[in-house]
């Protein structure tokens, strides 16, 4: 586990526990089944001496921050505090700030709680375009790069297509790179045909922007060498 403070949240673990929980209830989850599924997840790390400190007091941080404060979760909290939480594991000037912050915490959970807030589920980028479509980048220079989908991978927050540079004839560009692009920016994108998109496609090593996917197109355009030879595999 690493730690870049001695606040709640100063460590890989505490940030994990908070960002799971958070993610749990803005996908529908019910606090209570939210609260099952973290404990389990980090199972390994609730009754452990090291990280103990570190999964209660993030659970129970983040139950707080949200308004929804389990009973159960406050006192194994404080439990843990008592005991000491992970002072074992910091120098002694760093053991009285971690100290500190646990008995801020430790205070705060004893104190009044806020009603429950809102938590809405964030809003998924869709790909503009979709696995099968050829279309055309619009370049900087004026000039247009063709390119065909040959997937599009959906994960929690949205969708990012896998899309590979081809020529007129649907060929690969040599050195073309298969890229996996974000969706976040506005650039020039006109579909213009469809193909048989293939059923698996691996990940490609390269994740990029549309502006970088841009830069790329524009640099293969203008090397002969790049170009798709003469032939079915160039």
């Amino acid at each position: 586990m690493g730690y870049s403070s001695t606040a709640i949240f100063g460590n890989d673990l505490a940030s994990d526990v908070r960002a799971t929980y958070r993610e749990l209830l803005e996908d529908g989850v019910s606090a209570e089944e939210a609260l099952l599924k973290v404990e389990k997840e980090f199972s390994y790390a609730s009754n452990d001496p090291d990280n103990r400190a570190a999964f209660w007091t993030a659970l129970a941080a983040t139950q707080m921050q949200l308004g929804r404060l389990d009973d159960r979760v406050r006192d194994q909290t404080i439990a843990v505090i008592d005991s000491g939480g992970d002072l074992h594991m910091w120098e002694s000037t760093d053991a009285a700030r971690r100290k500190a912050v646990f008995a801020k915490l430790r205070s705060q959970l004893l104190g009044p709680q806020k009603r429950p807030i809102p938590i809405r589920p964030p809003k998924r980028e869709l790909s503009p375009v979709q696995a099968g479509e050829t279309f055309v980048l619009g370049l900087q220079d004026g000039r247009e790069a063709r390119f065909r989908t040959l997937a599009v991978h959906s994960y929690r927050v949205g969708e990012v297509p896998i899309v590979e540079m081809v020529d007129e004839r649907g060929r690969p560009y040599r050195d073309g790179v298969r890229a996996l692009v974000a969706v976040n920016q506005d650039v020039p994108i006109r579909v213009i045909g469809r193909f048989r998109a293939p059923s698996k496609v691996a990940m490609p090593d390269v994740s990029c922007t549309w502006r970088a996917l841009q830069l790329h197109a524009a640099k293969l355009l203008s090397d002969p060498e790049a170009k798709p030879k003469r032939g079915l595999f160039h």
